[in-house]
C-alpha cells in the first residue's frame, strides 16, 4: 500500500510538472513546435513514474499542489484555461474537438486531487514525520559526502600538483595563442562569430547548410565547430551530431562527431586545469568545490554518461567541472570516450534515418533512459550519506 501511494503521488506530480512545462511553452511558438506538447508530457510522466518506483518515502508532500497551483495561476492570468484541454488532447493523441473532453478533464482533475489530499493527510500513518529538531539531529548524524573520499598520501598529492603545473603551462599557452589569433585576424574573428550565430539559432537545418557550404572542407569545419561549441558556446553538441549524420551518413558522421567531441572535451578539461582550484574556489566556495570534487571521484563516469545522453545539456560544462576536480585526465578521457560513444551512435542514426515525430519520440526515450540513471545516482548518493546513521542506529539497538 505504501508503494502504491508513493507511485500514485509521484506519477501525478510528474503529470503536473508536464502541464506546467507545456503551459510555459505556449509563450514561445517556435519552442512549442520544435519540442511538441505530447513529448514533454510523455517525458514528465515517465520521470514521475521512475521517482515513484525508486522512492517509498514522500519527501515533498506539497510539491504536486504547488505545481498544480502554478499551472492554474498562469492559465487564469493569461485567460487561456482552454490550453489545459489542448495539452490533454495532444498528449492522448485524441482526434476529437477540445470542448468534448472538458467534462472528463474536470472529473479526472477532481479525482486526482481528492486522492492526493488523502495521501498527504494520512502521511504520518505510513512514514515517520520528523520535527525540525529531529531533522537537525538526523542531519548531524548523516555521513557527509566528503567523508567518503579516498585519502591520499603527501607523496601522491605532491605528484598531482607537479602534473597540474605542467598541464596549466600548456593550457595557458594555448589560450594566449588562440585569443591572439582571434583578435588579430579579422577573417578568423568574423568566421568564428558567424559560426556562433549559426549555433545559437538551435536549428539543425541551419547548421547543416552552414557546414555544407564549405564543400570539400565540410568535415574539417564540422570538427572545428564541435571544438568551438565545446569551449565557448553553451549549446548542446547533438545539433552538430545530427547535422554530421545528415551530411556524411550516420556511420561516418558518428566517427566525425565522436572524435571531434573527444578533442573538445579534452580541451575544456585542460582549460579548467589552467584556471586552477584556488581561483575557482574564490569565485564559488571551497565547500562547494570539495563536494563536486568527491562526487566526480565516486560517480564521475556515471555523471559523464548522464550528461552526454541528455540532449539539452551542454557537454562542455561537465568537462570544465571535471577539470576542476581531482579526477585524473585519463580517467576523464576514458569515461568520456566510453560514455559518449553509445549516445553519438544513436544520435547519428536518428539524424541520418529518422525525421519529424519519430525523431522526437526517439530522443524522448533517450531522455527517459538518462533520467533513470540520474535517479539511480541520486539514490546511491542518498544511501551513502545515510549509511553511517543507519549503522549507528543498529549499534544502539544491539
Amino acid at each position: 500500500m505504501k508503494k502504491l501511494r508513493s507511485l500514485f503521488y509521484y506519477t501525478t506530480t510528474g503529470i503536473a510538472l508536464g502541464y506546467l512545462l507545456c503551459t510555459l511553452l505556449f509563450f514561445s511558438v517556435s519552442l512549442e513546435m520544435m519540442v511538441g506538447l505530447g513529448l514533454v508530457m510523455y517525458i514528465s510522466l515517465g520521470f514521475g513514474v521512475m521517482l515513484g518506483i525508486a522512492y517509498n518515502r514522500i519527501n515533498f508532500k506539497y510539491l504536486f499542489f504547488i505545481l498544480e497551483g502554478l499551472v492554474l495561476a498562469i492559465s487564469l492570468a493569461t485567460g487561456k484555461m482552454v490550453n489545459l484541454l489542448y495539452i490533454t488532447k495532444e498528449s492522448l493523441s485524441l482526434d476529437v474537438p477540445v470542448s468534448s473532453i472538458k467534462i472528463g478533464f474536470i472529473i479526472g482533475f477532481i479525482i486526482v486531487n481528492i486522492i492526493n489530499i488523502y495521501i498527504v493527510a494520512t502521511l504520518s500513518k505510513y512514514q515517520t514525520i520528523l520535527t525540525k529538531e529531529e531533522k537537525k539531529v538526523q542531519k548531524a548524524e548523516e555521513k557527509k559526502l566528503s567523508d567518503l573520499r579516498e585519502e591520499k598520501t603527501p607523496e601522491e598529492i605532491a605528484k598531482i600538483k607537479s602534473k597540474r603545473k605542467k598541464q596549466r603551462i600548456i593550457a595557458l599557452a594555448m589560450i594566449v595563442i588562440s585569443l591572439g589569433v582571434y583578435f588579430v585576424s579579422p577573417k578568423v574573428n568574423n568566421t568564428i562569430n558567424h559560426a556562433f550565430a549559426i549555433l545559437s539559432q538551435l536549428d539543425t537545418h541551419a547548421v547543416i547548410e552552414y557546414i555544407r557550404s564549405y564543400g570539400s572542407m565540410a568535415a574539417v569545419i564540422s570538427f572545428i565547430l564541435m571544438i568551438l561549441q565545446s569551449v565557448a558556446a553553451p549549446i548542446p553538441a547533438f545539433l552538430i551530431t545530427l547535422a554530421n549524420a545528415s551530411i556524411f551518413g550516420w556511420i561516418k558522421g558518428a566517427i566525425l562527431s565522436w572524435s571531434s567531441a573527444m578533442a573538445g572535451a579534452a580541451l575544456c578539461f585542460f582549460i579548467a586545469r589552467a584556471l586552477g582550484r584556488d581561483v575557482v574556489e574564490k569565485l564559488t566556495s571551497k565547500g562547494a568545490m570539495e563536494g563536486i570534487d568527491v562526487f566526480f571521484e565516486r560517480y564521475g563516469k556515471y555523471t559523464i554518461l548522464v550528461c552526454r545522453l541528455l540532449p539539452f545539456v551542454s557537454f562542455d560544462f561537465v568537462s570544465y567541472a571535471a577539470g576542476l576536480t581531482n579526477m585524473s585526465f585519463w580517467s576523464f578521457f576514458i569515461a568520456t570516450g566510453l560514455g559518449q560513444l553509445p549516445a553519438t551512435l544513436v544520435y547519428s542514426y536518428v539524424g541520418g534515418s529518422l525525421t519529424g515525430g519519430a525523431q522526437k519520440l526517439f530522443i524522448g526515450l533517450l531522455v527517459l533512459f538518462a533520467l533513470s540513471i540520474v535517479i539511480g545516482i541520486m539514490k546511491k548518493v542518498y544511501d551513502d550519506k545515510h549509511k553511517a546513521a543507519k549503522e549507528s542506529q543498529n549499534n544502539i539497538d544491539k
